[in-house]
């Protein structure tokens, strides 16, 4: 039995065609899109008007190193608090202008009041003691002088008596027994004397020396109580120098550790300044070599005070001092430009310094083509930057053009097409 098959119709092929081919457009224009979008950051067309080209020549160059300086007052004091204590009173802010001796702020602690009046009241009863002990020692010496004398009296009274007793008893007026009784009197108040005598000497070579001891000790003890009481003043927090707080960063009602910094008083009338330098140039940066600041628009002439030996993360200090003392209104911190001139003048290739810059840490510049109107972002070696032109050893050769824009950023475009 015989099966009848029907024909497809062609507008059913025409259909797919259609949509086959519908969807491969579809496909390359999103093909062209994501093309499109990966290459929008390396190409760019910009107005000619926008940049300004440079051709790369040979020429004499002057190595001039351009960096920045650090000013900092030559005379800095750190204010600390030597009892510490709670703030109680605040007389100067951050930035005011104190004179040698003028208060800044004040401080309470009672445990230290108490512990200094404690310490007086014991140092003053030493220093009554010892003048009791004196005045005893002066009493002591004046009963023994007084003693003496009345020894000295009677025993010449005994003499006497006896003198007289003499001729009463050789004619037998008087009894023997009275006259030995004023032998023995006699005897007595010799010995008396004797011993008065001896121990006045004695204290006549000692007292001296023990009162200059008494008197020194009572001296020492003043002085303790004094420096006890000054220790009072410790909780009056001064400025030890003439010049301007830096910083004052307290508040009232604020608890002070002992030693814990208050404030910084800097005196503003001469600094020195601190540069950092990279280590190539640690050969060529040498002292008393004179450098050029400048601030604000003015000149600061400078010379180099000393270098430091020590490189750290590729960097070396040096200090700078003005080779002229000169009045500067400046601030602790604030940098400044500083030009030195290396004066090492040769013939090299060079290249505008504005026309290099850097990715990843690879100097970079735009080369010109002027067939095809378009700058390539090129690679190059650089030896030395200046501040007007850098020494290319590498990436350029004499003639070619670089490229530098005006205001735009355009360094993330690998092609730059000019209009």
């Amino acid at each position: 039995m015989d099966v009848k098959l029907e024909k497809k119709t062609p507008s059913v092929h025409l259909r797919a065609k259609w949509l086959a081919w519908g969807a491969l457009a579809v496909f390359l224009a999103l093909c062209v899109m994501l093309y499109r979008l990966a290459v929008a950051d390396d190409f760019l067309r910009v107005p000619a008007a926008s940049a300004k080209f440079h051709t790369v020549k040979r020429g004499p160059h002057t190595d001039t190193l351009v960096t920045r300086a650090v000013a900092i007052p030559s005379e800095s004091v750190i204010v600390s608090s030597e009892r510490g204590g709670k703030v109680t009173e605040i007389l100067k802010a951050p930035s005011d202008y104190v004179t040698q001796g003028e208060v800044i702020a004040r401080l309470s602690n009672y445990d230290f009041v108490l512990q200094v009046t404690s310490r007086i009241a014991d140092a003053t009863e030493q220093i009554n003691n010892l003048r009791n002990m004196r005045m005893l020692l002066e009493k002591n010496s004046r009963d023994t002088k007084v003693e003496l004398e009345k020894s000295g009296y009677n025993l010449l009274k005994t003499k006497r008596e006896i003198h007289r007793n003499k001729k009463l008893y050789e004619k037998s007026i008087i009894e023997k027994a009275v006259y030995e009784d004023r032998l023995d009197e006699l005897a007595y108040w010799q010995r008396t004397c004797a011993i008065l005598s001896e121990h006045n000497a004695q204290q006549e070579s000692i007292l001296p020396h023990q009162y200059h001891e008494i008197d020194e000790s009572i001296k020492r003890l003043g002085n303790l109580v004094n420096l006890i009481k000054g220790g009072l003043e410790q909780l009056t927090i001064v400025s030890p120098i003439e010049g301007t707080l830096t910083a004052l960063d307290i508040k009232i009602g604020q608890q002070i550790k002992p030693g814990e910094k208050i404030t910084i008083v800097d005196n503003l009338h001469s600094y020195y300044f601190e540069a950092a330098f990279s280590e190539y140039y640690l050969d060529k940066i040498q002292p008393k070599v004179s450098v050029m600041a400048e601030a604000g628009g003015v000149r600061i002439p400078l010379i180099i005070e000393s270098v430091s030996p020590v490189v750290d993360n590729g960097k070396f200090k040096a200090r700078l001092r003005m080779s002229e003392p000169r009045q500067i209104a400046l601030k602790r911190g604030q940098s400044i430009d500083l030009h030195v001139s290396l004066g090492t003048s040769r013939h090299a290739l060079l290249a505008p310094s504005e026309a290099i810059f850097f990715q990843d840490g690879q100097a970079k510049v735009y080369i010109y083509d002027a067939k095809s109107r378009r700058a390539l972002k090129s690679p190059v070696k650089i030896k030395r930057q200046g501040a007007q032109e850098t020494e290319i050893v590498g990436g350029l050769t004499e003639g070619q053009q670089v490229v530098t824009f005006a205001d735009n950023d355009y360094e993330k475009s690998n092609i730059i097409e000019f209009d």
